[in-house]
C-alpha cells in the first residue's frame, strides 16, 4: 500500500475503534467518574493548537451540558502568554479540570499547561498515543487513542478518537452525578452506539458523492464550511483538514459570522457546505440562507442526515442529529472530501512539506 492511500485506510479505520471504544466504555470511564464525583469540577479549560483545540471548541459545549461547569477552550499560545486558568479567582484550584485533547501527547504547549495545572493543584485529563509519555506523566486521567499513529500528515482518526473518548466520560460522569436524566443519558448513549455504523455508512456515501459531483468539487477556487453550536469546532477542524491536504482556500465560519463579511469574497463556482445538523432554530436559519446565496454562489451544499427530509443540493450522511455526539458524523464526510479532493490532485500526503520549521521553533519535547 502506498503512504498516499494510507490516509483513506485510516478513514475507514474509524468505525471498528469507534466500536471498540463504546464496548469498553465503563472502563474507560471509570477513574474519571470517581474523580468527578470527588471534585464536582466548576470549571474545565481546554488547551491545544490545532486539532486539540478545535476538539476543546466543540467539547467545552458537552462540558457545560453534562458536567455543568463553566468551560472554555484556548491555543496554548494565548493560555500562556496572554490569561490563566483562574482570572477571576472564583474557583478553588481542586474545582478547575484542564482537558489536554492531545495526539501525541508530546506538544509542548500542552505539556507545559499540565505542569502549570499539577503544580497549582488542579487536575488533569488526556489523550495520548504515548500512555505512559511525557504528558501522560503530567497527567490525573490518561486517556490512551487506539490505532496508532497516522502515516498521513494530516491527521484524521485521532481526533475522532479524542472527541469519543472524552465525550464518553463526561456522559458517564454527569450521569452518575445526577446532572441529566435518566431519559437523556439513554437518548445519548443510543446515539452513541449507533456512531460507528453511522460512521462506516457515511464514508461509502461521501464517496459515491463525490465521484457524482467531481467535477463542481475540483472546480471551486475556494470552500466555505458553515456550522452552527459544537458544530463550530468541527468546521474548524475541517477548514485545517481541506488546507493542509489539498491547499485549495479554505474558510470555516460560525453561521451568523458569515452574514457580517466573509461572503464578499464567494465566488459562483465556490462550493458552500452547510452542516444542517441537530434540530433547532440554527439549522431552520442555515436551510434559509442556503437558499437565498443562490444568486451569489451556485453550489450550496446541505451536509445533513438522511432522517432530514432532503430539500436542495443535499449530501447525505448517517447521523442521530443528537448534539455533541453529531459533531463526529458531521465531521466524517468532510475528512472524507479532503483526502479526496487531494488524491485527485496528485498530492501526497505523507510527505512533510514544512518540516525544517520544527528545528526552529521546537513545538514538541522529546518523550
Amino acid at each position: 500500500m502506498s503512504q498516499h492511500y494510507a490516509m483513506i485506510e485510516e478513514i475507514k479505520e474509524q468505525p471498528g475503534l469507534l466500536d471498540n471504544l463504546f464496548r469498553q466504555r465503563k472502563e474507560l470511564t471509570s477513574d474519571f467518574v470517581s474523580l468527578y464525583q470527588k471534585h464536582l469540577f466548576k470549571k474545565v479549560v481546554f488547551v491545544g493548537n490545532g486539532s486539540p483545540y478545535y476538539a476543546g471548541c466543540t467539547l467545552r459545549f458537552a462540558a457545560e451540558s453534562l458536567l455543568k461547569a463553566e468551560a472554555e477552550a484556548i491555543p496554548a499560545g494565548i493560555f500562556h502568554n496572554h490569561t490563566d486558568f483562574n482570572v477571576s479567582g472564583k474557583f478553588l484550584p481542586e474545582e478547575i479540570l484542564l482537558v489536554c485533547p492531545a495526539e501525541s501527547g508530546h506538544s509542548r504547549g500542552q505539556v507545559d499547561a499540565a505542569r502549570r495545572a499539577r503544580a497549582e493543584g488542579m487536575y488533569v485529563m488526556a489523550t495520548t498515543l504515548h500512555p505512559t509519555g511525557v504528558l501522560a506523566r503530567t497527567t490525573d486521567i490518561v486517556l490512551a487513542k487506539p490505532g496508532g499513529h497516522e502515516v498521513a500528515m494530516a491527521a484524521t482518526k485521532g481526533q475522532t478518537m479524542a472527541l469519543f473518548m472524552i465525550f464518553l466520560n463526561f456522559l458517564e460522569a454527569g450521569y452518575q452525578s445526577g446532572n441529566i436524566t435518566e431519559e437523556e443519558y439513554v437518548r445519548y448513549l443510543s446515539a452513541c452506539e449507533k456512531v460507528p455504523e453511522n460512521v462506516e455508512k457515511t464514508i461509502e456515501d461521501t464517496t459515491a458523492w463525490f465521484r457524482a459531483n467531481k467535477d463542481r468539487v475540483m472546480g471551486a477556487e475556494k470552500y466555505f464550511l458553515l456550522g452552527y453550536g459544537a458544530n463550530f469546532g468541527t468546521v474548524q477542524e475541517a477548514a485545517l483538514k481541506f488546507f493542509e491536504c489539498h491547499q485549495k482556500p479554505t474558510i470555516a465560519l460560525e453561521l451568523e459570522e458569515s452574514l457580517h463579511g466573509p461572503f464578499r469574497a464567494l465566488g459562483k463556482k465556490d462550493i458552500v457546505f452547510f452542516l444542517a445538523a441537530e434540530e433547532c432554530p440554527e439549522r431552520e436559519r442555515m436551510q434559509r440562507l442556503a437558499e437565498a446565496v443562490e444568486p451569489y454562489c451556485e453550489n450550496r451544499v446541505l451536509i445533513q442526515s438522511t432522517t432530514n427530509p432532503a430539500k436542495g443540493d443535499v449530501l447525505a450522511i448517517h447521523s442521530s442529529d443528537v448534539e455533541f455526539i453529531d459533531a463526529i458524523e458531521y465531521l466524517i464526510p468532510l475528512q472524507v472530501l479532503s483526502y479526496l479532493i487531494a488524491d485527485e490532485m496528485g498530492i501526497d500526503l505523507s510527505v512533510p512539506l514544512v518540516s525544517s520549521l520544527d528545528g526552529v521553533m521546537l513545538p514538541a519535547y522529546e518523550d
